[in-house]
């Protein structure tokens, strides 16, 4: 896993960016407050009283995988249609003994019976391209490089947590995963996911993820100490799927 780990990394965090994605809806549009809320609202215990020291307590995290399928239930609804994920990343890696972070930007496409296309596109254009059984990269200007799962054991291990994220399996994850997830009621729901496995934890030690209607944010943390942040945008579901163009690429 170690031989491959600086090719893996970069396609570690689009897994987990797009299993994000998939789970961004888990946290539904809060409805218009009726008469009957507002009025619950204005008797709400003033901050400070005893009352709203209850009121305010943490969320307690879910860790069962029953519990996080019941925390993204919505989301299962909403997959049962699309064949495909569409959006935007902006993505920042924070390297130490650098001040400043390198970031770079560009869309991804997840295809339900293909894969993932992330596709970098500023400040260089650069290419990753998984599918069950392959990683190829494809870089402006440069050679093709394509890697099997025969040749780097370890690509097995990234399909099969990519493609558990996309049917939200928690019982799959499970195996190589210590999940949490925390549903805070009105404002960003968050799950953390941290690596059981060697040969995931030498890639990252743990990756957090946050969102409401659609995911917001994803920092992996590195085995190493360095960080990469993700926040991907304009995330659309559909289900026409691929373009002949798109189903080219894989």
């Amino acid at each position: 896993m170690r031989s491959g780990a600086r090719i893996l990394l970069p396609v570690m965090a689009m897994i987990v960016a797009t299993g994000a994605a998939l789970m961004g809806r888990a946290a539904a549009a809060t409805p218009a407050p009726t008469a009957a809320a507002a009025k619950s609202e204005s008797a709400r215990p003033k901050p400070g009283s005893p009352a709203a020291a209850v009121t305010s307590a943490p969320a307690k995290p879910v860790t069962s995988a029953a519990q996080l399928a019941a925390l993204t239930r919505d989301t299962a609804k909403s997959l049962a249609n699309a064949r495909v994920v569409r959006g935007e990343f902006v993505q920042q890696r924070r390297l130490a003994g650098l001040s400043k972070p390198l970031q770079s930007d560009g869309d991804f496409l997840f295809a339900r019976d293909l894969g993932i296309e992330w596709h970098t596109r500023q400040p260089f254009d650069s290419q990753f391209v998984l599918t069950h059984d392959r990683i190829t990269q494809r870089d402006e200007g440069g050679e093709t490089l394509q890697i099997s799962a025969a040749d780097q054991p370890a690509l097995t291990v990234v399909s099969r947590v990519f493609f558990a994220l996309f049917a939200l399996d928690f019982q799959s994850l499970s195996q190589d995963f210590a999940m949490s997830g925390i549903d805070t009621k009105g404002a960003d729901w968050q799950l953390q996911l941290t690596p059981k496995t060697a040969a995931l934890g030498s890639v990252f030690k743990r990756a957090d993820l946050e969102g409401d209607a659609t995911v917001k944010r994803v920092v992996l943390q590195d085995a190493n100490g360095d960080s990469t942040t993700i926040e991907l945008r304009a995330v659309r579901y559909d289900a026409a799927g691929l373009t002949a163009d798109e189903r080219r690429r894989f």
